[in-house]
């Protein structure tokens, strides 16, 4: 499932009410250039972001999961700020392409609004530039937060399938994968209906497997969890979902 899907569905960002407008690229303020570009290239992290916004609230405590400390997020709180048209529309047209916030750089990269810097999170990524940065000192603390990191990506997910929902964490070329999504596939179970990520490339995937094993008994993928509670087996989800058994030999 994209990112961008889920973003739409359950709204995970606080949209500028006050600071509509529309954007004109061609017209950039040089001050507010200056004042993004100084602000991405001299911080760990760059936040903008508005006062009474919870997304934004909610996006600093995910990026201190990272291993980031409160002192290494800088933020613009755009309804304090003057020239705060002059700044959103600067980073709308360079960089995000969102009139929503929050807007977070971390590293000198646009990462996105709160759903992107959650998933940043949960792969690993977020964790890795905070160790690039020194935010993280030593590869013993990274290695914990990228653990910690897994298991926060396990049982929020799983937590998030309340509500006869699905969380499916999977590999493309897992046989056992595959016939979990065909299982699904084969109800009708829709996008709004499951969280679905491939995590072959996720720095995070072999402790999420670790983890697995501890609560499931078997690193094996996919890592399957339905209406707040992790599926053990195929058998499980088979319950769950309606599908048809699996058939193993011939007739």
């Amino acid at each position: 499932m994209k990112l961008s899907v889920i973003f739409a569905l359950i709204g995970l960002s606080q949209t500028l009410n006050n600071l509509k407008w529309d954007a004109d690229c061609s017209n950039l303020d040089p001050a507010a250039a200056k004042h993004v570009e100084d602000k991405i290239a001299g911080s760990k992290v760059y936040l903008i972001g508005l006062t009474y916004c919870g997304w934004c609230t909610r996006a600093k405590s995910v990026i201190q999961k990272m291993g980031f400390d409160e002192s290494d997020i800088e933020v613009d709180e755009l309804d304090t700020m003057d020239n705060k048209m002059e700044v959103i529309n600067y980073a709308y047209c360079k960089y995000s392409q969102m009139k929503t916030v929050p807007q977070i750089f971390i590293n000198k990269k646009f990462v996105g609004g709160y759903t992107e810097a959650r998933h940043y999170y949960y792969t690993g990524q977020g964790v890795r530039a905070a160790y690039k940065t020194g935010a993280i000192r030593g590869y013993y603390l990274y290695l914990q937060q990228i653990k910690q990191a897994a298991i926060d990506f396990v049982d929020e997910g799983t937590a998030r399938s309340k509500g006869k929902k699905y969380f499916v964490l999977s590999k493309t070329r897992c046989p056992h994968c595959f016939n979990a999504k065909n299982c699904l596939k084969e109800v009708g179970v829709t996008e709004e209906d499951i969280e679905l990520f491939e995590i072959n490339d996720f720095y995070t995937h072999d402790e999420i497997k670790k983890y697995k094993g501890r609560i499931a008994e078997t690193t094996y993928t996919p890592y399957l969890a339905f209406d707040g509670k992790t599926l053990y087996n195929h058998e499980e989800l088979v319950k769950a979902s309606g599908c048809s058994p699996l058939h193993y030999g011939t007739d």
